[in-house]
């Protein structure tokens, strides 16, 4: 997959990367050995570190292994085929997305067992995922979470058609789901009794419990919507096709209590996990509430932006010329981490602000104008939607390969 994207040419859409090669091919650009730092490339720009990248997809296969479970890594994080590519490789079930669209983008590069973490109504998704499942040109999941929704699942398939449906699991407060378990076993009689639709598992996401946490509190909130999910496999069990059963939850922050939890049903079944942001981690929100914190076998970040000081008008106040569209500020402001002026040191500060193009940057260390900040992300979701082309680094952040995402 990598020679094929490899024969693709470097727009002047792609954000950061030398202007000489703007209009060539990525791999005429990676046989001239590039270094973020000696290269000429424009800052800011993200980089994908790769022994981070490569310890965190092996990292979650073997706990996935040790637990019995399955993994169907949610792609929506990256939107980049070739990262899920490395985590099919490393032995991913399937791959999860958000909507049809995004599952289109995945089929079109090959990936054929495609789970859709969402309710789908729109008419014309129906029909085309409806006729995608019937000619065996993609398997495809996705949730139904009332009676109204099965209803127009129903009405948009064509005779001919075949959906596979997880049943999605809710708590009070939370995102979607069914509330009442009573409506969960009505919803897959239904689903039952339509020779077009099979009943293929259960699902919940722990992450939108409302006070999930690394805390007593929190976490016995999570083991009780994790004990719904259970009991809801329990009494639609008898509805399912003839699939094997899926039980299924999991991001990337609780995914040690989903699995223990889950694994307590005891029907034959495939336990399923559907982390996302597991695979380049973060350097706060992630890194503050998963299970491996503080283990010599933990997850690594592995995106960095690095962003230059333009201007620093004032003592230990520089502006970065990053900003909104650039880096992920949804949960929490980037993270200073390192610096580069000629050769590279740890750094620490604050980014106290960011407008749409710059970052206020706060530190007691010395810094100059021209000098580099490497920074840290928090979330890797809302930090990759905001770059189509992005190096993969080595140690020594020589570019070993350009990462394409669809966003």
């Amino acid at each position: 997959m990598s020679k094929n994207f490899n024969r693709k040419t470097i727009e002047i859409s792609s954000k950061g990367f030398p202007l000489d090669f703007y209009g060539k091919t990525i791999d005429k650009f990676l046989r001239t050995k590039p270094n973020i730092f000696s290269s000429r490339f424009q800052f800011p720009i993200m980089v994908l570190k790769e022994t981070a990248l490569k310890q965190n997809i092996d990292r979650m296969a073997r706990f996935c292994k040790s637990v019995g479970a399955e993994l169907a890594p949610h792609v929506k994080t990256t939107m980049s085929p070739q990262i899920a590519q490395m985590q099919v490789s490393a032995g991913a079930y399937a791959l999860t997305i958000a909507n049809f669209w995004q599952a289109e983008i995945f089929r079109n590069y090959g990936f054929k067992k495609l789970i859709i973490a969402n309710e789908i109504l729109d008419p014309a998704a129906i029909e085309a995922i409806s006729t995608l499942n019937a000619k065996n040109k993609a398997e495809i999941i996705f949730y139904v979470d009332s009676l109204a929704g099965l209803d127009i699942i129903k009405k948009h398939t064509p005779s001919n058609g075949k959906q596979n449906l997880f049943i999605e699991i809710g708590t009070d407060m939370g995102r979607g789901g069914v509330r009442d378990l009573d409506l969960a076993v009505t919803i897959a009689k239904n689903i039952s009794e339509d020779d077009r639709l099979n009943l293929r598992g259960v699902t919940g996401f722990e992450g939108a419990v409302p006070n999930a946490a690394r805390t007593e509190q929190g976490e016995n909130s999570v083991t009780e919507f994790c004990k719904k999910i259970v009991e809801a496999a329990k009494r639609i069990y008898l509805y399912k096709s003839s699939y094997e059963f899926i039980i299924s939850a999991g991001g990337s922050a609780y995914f040690d209590i989903v699995a223990k939890e889950l694994s307590k049903f005891d029907e034959p079944r495939i336990l399923l996990l559907r982390s996302g942001g597991y695979v380049t981690h973060d350097n706060r929100y992630y890194e503050e509430i998963y299970p491996f914190k503080g283990s010599n076998d933990a997850f690594l970040p592995a995106i960095e932006v690095w962003a230059q000081i333009i201007s620093a008008p004032e003592k230990g106040f520089g502006v970065l010329n990053l900003g909104k569209r650039d880096v992920g500020c949804d949960l929490h402001n980037p993270i200073p981490i390192l610096k580069y002026d000629g050769k590279l040191s740890k750094f620490s500060g604050e980014v106290e602000k960011l407008n749409d193009q710059h970052g206020f940057l706060r530190s007691n260390q010395n810094f100059a104008v021209s000098e580099l900040i490497g920074l840290g992300i928090s979330h890797p979701c809302t930090t990759f939607d905001k770059w189509r082309l992005i190096p993969l680094v080595n140690d020594n952040y020589d570019v070993v390969d350009c990462i394409h995402t669809f966003f």
